[in-house]
């Protein structure tokens, strides 16, 4: 009578060796769909952020359309320059873009506001206030609260408007008050992402 062979088991360390081998080789084969994976959401990041900035840009190019011609005093630009830096200047136009939310025309103001260490309530981004039945020249910039404006786009770190010149330099006025000017250039800058243009008028 023949005895039938002793069943053998795996080991401790051939398992442990299988397993290894089994999560090498999935994270080889899985190793391009985590790449793409992330280029992706890069992607929809990086056209969110441009998205966004556009949007921001056309906002404020509504604004400018709809000032009103016939007042002296219907556009202000004040300068300013925060510590490294960074523009932080403000945007002043006389519009009747508020009759779009049912209010009397007025001023729209745009500024960035990055909040501190006495703001922490404050979300960073760029702003805007509305000042019914007043002109650029009578708002008092120094008072600006963001807690009375709208936040328009989160994140602004930078916000930068001028007047482009006719000179042969290309300079640009960085303080302006006065009629509405042939064009205004904008800069927003967000994180590490940025959108800059002139805004011309017809």
């Amino acid at each position: 009578m023949t005895s039938s062979p002793k069943k053998r088991g795996f080991t401790l360390i051939e398992i442990l060796v299988a397993v290894s081998l089994t999560g090498i080789l999935t994270a080889l084969a899985l190793a391009p769909v985590v790449v793409s994976v992330r280029r992706a959401v890069q992607a929809q990041e990086d056209y969110s952020d441009e998205a966004a900035l556009s949007r921001t840009m056309n906002f404020i190019g509504r604004d400018i359309f709809s000032a009103m011609r016939l007042s002296p005093n219907v556009f202000a630009v004040k300068d300013h320059t925060e510590m490294g830096d960074k523009d932080d200047d403000i945007l002043m136009v006389l519009t009747t873009s508020p009759s779009i939310q049912n209010m009397a025309s007025g001023t729209v103001v745009y500024k960035a506001d990055a909040g501190g260490f006495l703001h922490t309530d404050i979300i960073p981004g760029l702003y805007r206030w509305i000042f019914t039945g007043l002109t650029p020249g009578e708002v008092k910039t120094d008072t600006l609260n963001p807690e009375d404006a709208q936040l328009v786009l989160p994140g602004v770190t930078e916000f930068c408007a001028e007047i482009p010149t006719n000179s042969r330099e290309d300079d640009r006025q960085k303080d302006y008050n006065g009629i509405l000017p042939a064009g205004v250039f904008i800069k927003i800058v967000r994180g590490e992402r940025s959108i800059e243009g002139i805004i011309t008028f017809p």
